[in-house]
């Protein structure tokens, strides 16, 4: 039996996760400490998740499927991100941008991923500097309703009375 880790976040909530579906990172840039993630879906959108540091349940990233918003995502990750991950088939790849929200903007870092196994739970972020992405792409306009419910994160915050689960499944390469 997996044992259930237990943590509350101030972004989040109480959160409840199994090990298996805990995200092991080498390192994300600018975190050097924080190893340990799981994806929790949004409550607000379904196009949006959190990323919750386990290590510092604090930090919380808004994240997004690439494709999602941008259908010809074609990601600056190469056979040495693949082979440090130990992914070997496409089905084991999972990735993912981190939203920033400015004002009423939404944008995300197409320009650094997080690339995941799947199958393993290890990830990286992968810092490009590849001229075609930025780490601020604009979303293409949503409906105003969509745009409110991402930008709702505070409220997010208020909902001690509900444990969320992780979420095993995050967005797959197309």
């Amino acid at each position: 039996m997996s044992e259930v880790v237990q943590f509350e976040s101030r972004r989040v909530g109480k959160i409840e996760v199994i090990d298996e579906d805990i995200l092991r990172f080498e390192s994300i840039p600018g975190f050097p400490d924080k190893k340990r993630f799981v994806v929790v879906a949004h409550a607000d959108s379904a196009d949006f998740a959190w990323l919750v540091c386990i290590d510092d349940p604090d930090l919380a990233f808004v994240v997004a499927s690439p494709w999602t918003f941008f259908p010809n995502y074609d990601p600056p990750v190469d056979r040495d991100h693949l082979a440090t991950l130990s992914i070997e088939k496409k089905e084991e790849v999972e990735l993912l941008s981190i939203v920033t929200l400015m004002g009423k903007e939404i944008y995300l870092n197409l320009a650094a991923p997080l690339l995941i196994n799947a199958s393993s739970r290890r990830g990286m972020q992968v810092v490009s500097d590849d001229p075609r992405y930025t780490t601020r792409a604009a979303l293409p306009p949503l409906k105003e309703e969509a745009k409110s419910q991402a930008a709702s994160t505070e409220a997010d915050s208020k909902q001690a009375d509900s444990t969320p689960t992780a979420s095993k499944s995050v967005p797959v390469a197309p």
